[in-house]
């Protein structure tokens, strides 16, 4: 059956998908959005007195009956629900119909729309008709993906935060700002007899600093926001042997990685998800890091570099049963501007190193004593990275950017408007200005939506499912 069912088609065409995943459960939802929706719901339902469905149909009432094939018979007995356009999912009408769960009860009754005259919805196409028709903006569908795949407490609360338009209306009101300026700038060429140039010079730089300065601290919030999207990883990195698989291990609370009382035992990155309370952690585990390494060791060590490179948080281990050598020495200046937290490992054996050192070297770095064999300590560990990486800077922000699409950018729009604002401050004349001006209104207007081209909506929409 599946074979069957073609895609494609005008964007003005009805739309058919199943709405729930695949497989068997209560329920199954099947979804139809445009102008022939009813007429297609009206051709294959019947009420459960026998009656076809009427013209006069009320908008979001539950209709009981049963879903009929072209001979007559009955597929399934079913819920059939109109969305009255504009106001529902899509701003187009939208029949949804609830049948039982099983994978080969929707595919029929799936089939049976496409036969009435629906054509199969591509991926995301739901909420893609929703931005288009103008019910939700660009950062906003996005958002429902983010819903969709949150993984943690702070990643469903940014994303509806999201959803609800909260960035979308700190962006507009950021976007009317710049408008204001352009406007300004229009003005005085437009009217040059006017005598409006640069009159208002020093009302403009302030317009523009005032600009800048907010969208610095939106995208001082990407950081935070990225690690609640996608979890925030956190690297182990030590020299050999001092106990980051075992530690990864007693994290897990189960035995992953593998555990020898040999050096050099990891030789590549391993990742694993935990979570610490309301954020997905992504727990590297990474070779050990020295001085004259093995040639087999150089390319785990390498591997474990990069990856500190794109970690949010290192873990640093240290042995307090060996003093300080060479090869945590090294790890010291690896680590040395990264978010870390320094944890002193093996406190079940009897101590050898010198803490002051270390403290000299770490100073203001969090320093916590564990023993990942006897779990000593664990729990204050757990609750040292979940502060780290849930209680950030920006953590108690209201509006958030988690995508890199908006830190990219805003992070143009920052780079235009500074080309403005030096152009004012070196008397060039309202054209060179309104140019780069007008060039951070488009790179704004983009994160929203209000200019765009195709490819970027395939790109953001291919993320979603058939049938959202």
């Amino acid at each position: 059956m599946e074979s069957s069912i073609a895609t494609g088609g005008s964007p003005g065409d009805t739309i058919s998908a199943i709405a729930t995943p695949k497989g068997e459960g209560g329920l199954s939802v099947i979804r139809l959005s445009g102008p022939d929706a009813v007429t297609i719901a009206r051709a294959l339902f019947v009420k459960a007195n026998g009656k076809p469905l009427s013209e006069k149909m009320v908008p979001q009432k539950a209709y009981f009956g049963e879903l009929r094939s072209a001979e007559g018979t009955c597929i399934d007995e079913a819920i059939l629900t109109w969305f009255k356009a504009p106001k529902s999912y899509t701003a187009e009408d939208v029949v949804e119909i609830c049948v039982h769960g099983g994978q080969y009860v929707s595919l029929k009754v799936l089939q049976r729309t496409l036969e009435a005259g629906a054509r199969m919805a591509e991926p995301g196409e739901f909420t893609r008709r929703a931005f288009v028709n103008g019910r939700i903006d660009l950062s906003q569908a996005e958002a429902v993906i983010d819903v969709i795949h949150s993984a943690s407490d702070q990643a469903l609360k940014t994303a509806t935060a999201q959803l609800k338009g909260n960035l979308s209306k700190k962006l507009s009101d950021l976007y009317d700002d710049v408008l204001a300026v352009l406007s300004q700038l229009s003005a005085a060429i437009d009217f040059p007899e006017d005598d409006l140039k640069f009159v208002q010079q020093a009302e403009l730089l302030r317009k523009i600093g005032a600009i800048q300065s907010s969208i610095t601290q939106l995208l001082g919030t990407y950081r935070q926001g990225k690690i609640f999207r996608e979890g925030a990883r956190v690297l182990l990195i030590g020299k050999p042997n001092v106990g980051k698989s075992s530690l990864m291990n007693a994290l897990l609370d189960e035995e992953r990685a593998i555990v020898t009382p040999h050096s050099g035992t990891t030789r590549d990155l391993l990742e694993e998800s935990i979570r610490l309370r309301d954020i997905h952690i992504n727990l590297i585990d990474s070779a050990g890091l020295r001085d004259n390494p093995e040639a087999i060791e150089e390319i785990g060590i390498e591997r474990a570099r990069n990856a500190l490179k794109e970690a949010d948080l290192a873990v640093v281990l240290f042995d307090q049963s060996r003093p300080l050598d060479e090869s945590d020495r090294l790890l010291l200046c690896v680590v040395e501007n990264k978010v870390r937290i320094a944890v002193l490992n093996k406190t079940d054996l009897p101590a050898k190193l010198d803490h002051s050192d270390l403290k000299q070297r770490l100073a203001g770095t969090p320093l916590l004593s564990i023993s990942a064999k006897s779990l000593e300590g664990l729990e204050a560990l757990k609750d040292a990275i979940y502060e780290k990486v849930a209680k950030g800077e920006h953590a108690s922000e209201s509006i958030v950017i988690s995508r890199e699409r908006h830190r990219s950018a805003l992070a143009q729009t920052l780079e235009a408007l500074e080309r403005a604002r030096e152009s004012v401050e070196n008397q060039l004349s309202e054209e060179f200005v309104a140019v780069d001006v007008q060039m951070a209104m488009d790179h704004l207007g983009g994160i929203v939506g209000k200019n765009f081209d195709e490819d970027l909506l395939d790109q953001i929409f291919n993320e979603f499912c058939i049938g959202k």
